[in-house]
């Protein structure tokens, strides 16, 4: 029985074209245009160790997604001292400028509309923040396909833990067992199975794992392969 359906954002019902390499340019080329002397080489160097310093740090921790945060890890490693407004300005033109070049799935549309038809609750469990995912929701025109919209910094938790779909299950008082998670991270979505959701893995990108992986009980290449797929769980 399948009586909700919830989908994770990036990487499932959106897509990036090159959306993280142009973040990146638009970033430094503010650093430049702010005054700050940097080569294009030690910028690089920097990020890459800020990166991974941010994933240690803020690993399995929803606060990742408040602007700032990222910033002044950046700023730490570089040895810079700026202001708390300056490092969530840069985080937020960072994430506005890949947001600009992310798309919906070609397919996205016609499976949610499959859902409405079937009378599913249809929800989003999504690693980010407020503007993350109203800029992509409120883009494609979809808000209203959803009844349930969780979003990390709103629930203070991240999908690299069980709370987001014990969250989704309080929201919509269903049984995990009636509910499927469809998603592309096996590091993060497929905690669903934790609460018993039927967990869904959309293969189509298959970004590098932060975390440990978990088995998917389903797996699809792309979106459209999903009616028949819930079709057969129905």
């Amino acid at each position: 029985m399948v009586d909700a359906v919830a989908f994770d954002l990036g990487g499932t019902l959106f897509h990036g074209e090159n959306d993280v390499s142009k973040a990146t340019a638009a970033l430094y080329e503010c650093l430049c245009e702010s005054g700050y002397e940097l080569e294009a080489s030690a910028f690089e160097s920097i990020l890459r160790d800020a990166s991974a310093r941010f994933a240690e740090q803020y690993h399995r921790d929803y606060r990742r997604f408040h602007f700032g945060t990222f910033s002044e890890v950046f700023f730490d490693v570089w040895g810079e001292d700026v202001s708390v407004e300056e490092k969530a300005s840069l985080d937020r033109l960072f994430w506005e400028t890949r947001l600009q070049h992310q798309h919906l799935d070609e397919h996205a549309e016609s499976v949610l509309r499959f859902c409405r038809r079937q009378g599913f609750v249809t929800g989003v469990i999504s690693n980010g923040n407020r503007m993350m995912t109203e800029t992509r929701l409120g883009s494609a025109d979809i808000a209203d396909k959803f009844d349930v919209v969780l979003y990390s910094t709103a629930i203070q938790a991240e999908k690299s833990t069980v709370e987001p779909f014990e969250i989704f299950l309080d929201e919509t008082g269903l049984d995990g067992t009636d509910c499927v998670m469809v998603g592309d991270r096996l590091d993060e979505d497929m905690w669903a199975a934790e609460v018993g959701m039927t967990t869904v893995h959309v293969s189509r990108e298959s970004p590098i794992s932060r975390g440990p992986e978990r088995e998917s009980d389903c797996e699809i290449d792309n979106l459209d392969e999903l009616p028949r797929l819930i079709g057969e769980l129905m």
